[in-house]
């Protein structure tokens, strides 16, 4: 997805190098446990997560646009809205009010 927004191959790689390297362990009660190599994805709330999340969002909404004009999902307001669809993109969540079929 990157690549098709046009960023550089090395930014490319740095967040790649974020996504999928790294070490974690779980403290509780003032101790902490052994290490271990997290296995996919971005520890929440991570100063990387909030880009990406904005990235792949903006994504998401192209797609939603361009299932409505093929039709293949509509809105519940389409008197209000072109389309009728609408998204609430907050943090990391999204809802989505689209008509059940």
């Amino acid at each position: 997805m990157l690549e098709s927004r046009v960023f550089c191959p090395r930014w490319i790689s740095l967040i790649k190098c974020l996504l999928f390297q790294g070490t974690f362990t779980v403290r509780i009660n003032d101790t902490t446990g052994p290490y271990f190599v997290g296995g996919k994805g971005i520890k929440q709330g991570g100063p990387i997560s909030q880009l990406l999340f904005n990235l792949v969002a903006d994504v998401f909404s192209k797609m939603l646009t361009k299932a409505t004009r093929h039709r293949l999902i509509s809105g519940l307001l389409t008197n209000v809205i072109p389309g009728g669809i609408i998204s609430l993109q907050y943090a990391d969540d999204t809802l989505l009010f689209i008509e059940n079929s």
